[in-house]
């Protein structure tokens, strides 16, 4: 069984039910839907996978929330690491 991730205690999963189900945002509504379902019991892993999302981009969006609350949610592009062969192959698409 998956280990449960840790969720700071901003808000109660009531209230996180609420942003997601309010949000006028997709990507927003998207964030704090996974938020909601890890607060109910989900993993961040099957989570991720219920809302279609990248696991990596989903414990982004935990590590985020759990560092700066409701500041974390909001749209703008969270960037996951990219590798180095994907580095490689955008600066070869550039040449």
């Amino acid at each position: 069984m998956p280990r449960k991730a840790y969720l700071a205690n901003y808000y109660s999963s009531e209230e996180l039910k609420h942003k997601y189900l309010k949000s006028q945002d997709s990507v927003e509504s998207r964030r704090w839907h996974l938020l909601w379902k890890i607060s109910l019991g989900w993993s961040i892993k099957n989570s991720a996978i219920a809302i279609g999302i990248n696991y990596d981009y989903g414990k982004e969006i935990v590590r985020r929330y759990n560092n700066t609350g409701e500041e974390g949610q909001e749209k703008k592009e969270l960037r996951i690491k990219k590798t180095k062969s994907e580095n490689n192959r955008e600066e070869e698409k550039l040449y």
